[in-house]
């Protein structure tokens, strides 16, 4: 009974050590798990900011409308001016309508209906008589001609003998103001004479 007794017994020193061996492998396994969670949080990181580093910028397209867009521009009191300006050669017994986007010359007896102006192969007639001197050029005409026009005050009726360089205002059939020079001229009574003209066509703003 005595030696049963001895063997059940466990000595306090082998007790502790083995206590003691235990507490350090956990340490140990503990140690390792966070290194190891520590290693695949650095790895995720750098991964996520090398992809945010390649990824290419991003752009940003930003669009405007221009104040007032789909509303009729603020009247200036001058008028708004084509492009450029747009030339007809007229020979005798022809006039053109210059009201249309693509004027040309055709046959016709004088400036009636829709003919703007008529060239007789001696002057050149305008319709309704309404032609306004004028001499201060085509860069200006878009304020001059809507201003001699407005005093109303029109040429004499009848044909206007031009000579090259000679320009004046008009109103259209349709009511619009236009700017007429002349480019080149070759009076003859036999009908045989032609005139060039450039005009510049206006709407009233």
């Amino acid at each position: 009974m005595g030696r049963r007794s001895e063997r059940g017994q466990v000595d306090p020193t082998v007790q502790a050590a083995r206590i003691n061996r235990r507490g350090t492998l956990i340490t140990a396994m503990a140690t390792v798990i966070a290194a190891l969670i520590g290693g695949l949080f650095a790895a995720y990181k750098v991964g996520n900011d090398q992809g945010v580093a390649d990824a290419p910028p991003r752009t940003v397209t930003v669009t405007t409308t221009a104040p007032g867009h789909g509303s009729p521009p603020a009247s200036t009191g001058a008028a708004q001016a084509s492009a450029v300006s747009s030339q007809v050669r007229l020979e005798a017994g022809t006039g053109v309508d210059i009201d249309v986007p693509d004027p040309r010359a055709v046959d016709t007896a004088g400036p009636n209906g829709p003919i703007d102006l008529f060239f007789d192969g001696q002057s050149v007639r305008v319709t309704r008589s309404a032609m306004y001197y004028y001499s201060g050029g085509e860069d200006a005409a878009s304020t001059g001609c809507p201003k001699v026009v407005a005093n109303d005050r029109p040429a004499p009726g009848g044909g206007v003998s031009l000579s090259a360089g000679s320009q004046f205002c008009m109103r259209t059939s349709e009511g619009k103001i236009s700017w007429v020079g002349c480019n080149d001229v070759k009076p003859a009574g036999d009908h045989t004479g032609y005139l060039v003209l450039n005009f510049r066509l206006f709407t009233t703003a």
